[in-house]
C-alpha cells in the first residue's frame, strides 16, 4: 500500500492550550479514514494543519508518493497538490449539474 498522507508526532499550541498533542496517522492509497470527537478534540486544527491554515509547533505533515512536505507550502500550493475541504455549508451551484460543479472545483 501507499502511504498517500503522513502526520507524525505534529503538535500545536494556540495562547499556552495545546489544541493537538503528538498526533499521528497515516492514511494509504484504497483507504477513507473519518476523524471524529467531541467539541474541541482538535479535529478542525488537524484539517487547518492539513491543508496549510494552520502550522503545527512540531512534526511533519507528508504527501503523497513523492513525500511532499506541506509545512512548506501555502493553502493555495497545497490545494493544487490535491488537498482541499469542504465545508458543512452547501456551496454547490444548483443551476449546474454535478459533473459541473466538480469541475468548478477543480479549477480553483
Amino acid at each position: 500500500m501507499t502511504t498517500l498522507l503522513e502526520v507524525s508526532g505534529v503538535s500545536v499550541t494556540f495562547d499556552g492550550f495545546r489544541a493537538i498533542n503528538n498526533l499521528s496517522i497515516q492514511v494509504a492509497e484504497p483507504e477513507l479514514r473519518a476523524v471524529i470527537g467531541p467539541n474541541g478534540a482538535g479535529k478542525t486544527t488537524f484539517m487547518d494543519i492539513v491543508t496549510g491554515k494552520t502550522r503545527p509547533d512540531e512534526g511533519r505533515v507528508i504527501w503523497g508518493e513523492k513525500n511532499v512536505s506541506l509545512l512548506g507550502l501555502s493553502e493555495s500550493q497545497i490545494a493544487r497538490a490535491g488537498i482541499g475541504r469542504k465545508f458543512q455549508k452547501p456551496t454547490v451551484f444548483e443551476a449546474q449539474t454535478v459533473r459541473e460543479n466538480l469541475a468548478m472545483a477543480l479549477k480553483a
